[in-house]
């Protein structure tokens, strides 16, 4: 969607949130004392331009850039916790907010309608990726006996969550809170995406005055992830796409198809995290820092980690426990791919081009510790296909003679691979069998050194798992945060049909095992009216 960002000065004169040191909630109303600060704040969501990489590089830039759709980027209300006095979002637990205010749906959409009438009347310049409101946040007489200084505030912008400044008064409540949901289901879609600080940096400018308004930037991001499919590669046949697995060695001939017919989420985390985002060293909280950085090596490996309410629960005691999966993962649990897979959360996405990335769902926040990168705990994706060989696919075979009678397989038709016992094997290697017996029978004919095993797919069915990988890691096996997921990325996976039909039933392998290409982006920022505090 192309979007027209403009700067728009409209004043809403609004009340002050009191702030005393002995505090009760009939003293959380809104009134207006004295003069005010006029601040101007621009909330933005993260940007930069849309360049790609051929594998994913974690770390806090994430792997390129991805617009967001329309209803992922809109902004319907917000929360305004004012720190001032140099505090900081890692100053201690006890800090009070100099400032709270809410603006609601109401007043939101009232800019928003005011600056769109007046557009072409006031002349306002077009500027690229700018979108204005303005307020006023009144200096606190009851906390303070002179205007704090200007350059000494932070915003802390909790955005689509409704009000929230009746519920957080300090700033270890509020950096210690989690929303129920990440988002909102609606009938038309996913809708509301609850936004908090991305860091604790701000510019300053100005002397805060109406006509000459301290000016900060106050950057903010989605709490939830987002996992696209992207289907290039592959055609549209009926209702599935079509992948070709051909033979890299023998001038790309067509070995197999592969039919992909369903796919859905797995282990995709129901509980929200923390408002503020928070970076330690370990699973402990070991130099636990709010909006600190994925600090990132050479490729964007990460070298600390992103903390989730449940990171430090995820260990192996818990990997059987079924209160506890279930509490973080319901139904997309993976003990429970059979049911979710005959679900209609499998279906497989709308496609209107095979060239288009689709988005398959969107996630919370699911981190852990590397040796705990297993199928219990791992976001990823399943997939049921349907495989159909080109090449050594038999109708008859004679023990005696040895001799394979070819055929021709068709789409949906029972077959069994029979797979050589050796290390290491390629797609070349197997040979496909419309009879049990026939299999069984070149399987097991040591008189002719055969030495193999025996594969039943039922109806040609398989099934891969693709787990998500927010940091590649070539040298390491379960690196910092080489599995997980984090707020505010796009993991986009697309299949490369090279290793042969998946698993004859829905079987969870370790993330290791597993083959795709896993992109890890960023959304591009929309940013939001700026705000006069």
């Amino acid at each position: 969607m192309k979007v027209l960002h403009y700067i728009l000065t409209v004043i809403l004169l609004l009340g002050l949130v009191a702030c005393r040191d002995n505090r009760s909630d009939d003293l959380w109303e809104d009134r207006i004392l004295g003069d005010s600060l006029y601040v101007q704040m621009t909330l933005d969501l993260l940007n930069s331009s849309n360049a790609t990489r051929a594998v994913p590089d974690g770390g806090e830039e994430g792997d390129g850039w991805r617009s967001g759709h329309s209803y992922e980027n809109q902004l319907h209300n917000f929360s305004v916790f004012v720190l001032g006095n140099n505090a900081t979002i890692n100053s201690s637990s006890n800090t009070p907010f100099v400032g709270i205010r809410y603006f609601s749906d109401e007043e939101v959409a009232r800019v928003d309608s005011i600056y769109q009438e007046n557009l072409r009347l006031k002349n306002y310049d077009v500027l690229k990726n700018v979108t204005t409101y303005e307020f006023t946040i009144p200096i606190l007489h009851e906390k303070a006996a002179t205007m704090p200084a200007a350059e000494t505030f932070r915003f802390i912008v909790i955005a689509n969550q409704g009000d929230l400044t009746q519920t957080y008064h300090t700033l270890g409540a509020l950096r210690d809170g989690r929303p129920n949901k990440t988002w909102t289901n609606s009938s038309t879609g996913p809708e509301r995406f609850v936004m908090s600080n991305e860091n604790d940096q701000f510019h300053s400018s100005g002397t805060g005055t109406e006509g000459d308004p301290v000016r900060l930037h106050v950057t903010i991001e989605r709490m939830a992830a987002r996992i696209d499919f992207d289907p290039s590669g592959s055609e549209k046949v009926g209702d599935a796409l079509c992948y070709p697995l051909k033979d890299k060695d023998a001038d790309q001939t067509l070995l197999a198809n592969l039919y992909v017919d369903r796919m859905a989420i797995v282990n995709g985390n129901q509980q929200p995290s923390y408002y503020i985002k928070r970076i330690a060293d370990d699973f402990n909280g070991t130099n636990l820092t709010y909006l600190g950085d994925e600090t990132p090596v050479p490729r964007g490996l990460a070298t600390n980690y992103v903390i989730d309410p449940n990171s430090s629960q995820k260990i192996e005691t818990n990997r059987t426990n079924n209160e506890f999966l279930t509490g973080l993962f319901g139904n997309s649990r993976i003990s429970n791919v059979s049911a979710l897979l005959a679900s209609d959360a499998a279906l497989l996405p709308t496609i209107t081009s095979t060239e288009t990335p689709v988005t398959v769902g969107y996630v919370n926040e699911n981190t852990y510790a590397p040796d705990m990168a297993t199928s219990e705990y791992t976001t990823g994706i399943v997939l049921q296909c349907r495989f159909a060989p080109k090449h050594n696919f038999y109708t008859d075979y004679n023990a005696d003679t040895d001799a394979l009678t070819e055929g021709v397989y068709e789409l949906g038709t029972t077959f069994y691979m029979v797979e050589p016992n050796i290390p290491e094997i390629d797609e070349s290697q197997r040979l496909y069998f419309l009879n049990e017996d026939d299999a069984n029978a070149y399987a097991s004919n040591t008189a002719k050194k055969h030495f193999c095993k025996v594969v039943k797919y039922e109806n040609g069915i398989c099934y891969y798992f693709i787990y998500m990988r927010h940091s590649n890691s070539v040298e390491v096996i379960h690196d910092t945060m080489e599995f997980g997921i984090v707020r505010n990325n796009i993991y986009r996976f697309s299949i490369n049909a090279t290793t042969g039909p998946g698993t004859p039933t829905p079987d969870p392998r370790h993330p290791e095992e597993l083959k795709a290409r896993i992109y890890v982006k960023k959304w591009v920022s929309v940013e939001h009216p700026i705000i006069y505090v």
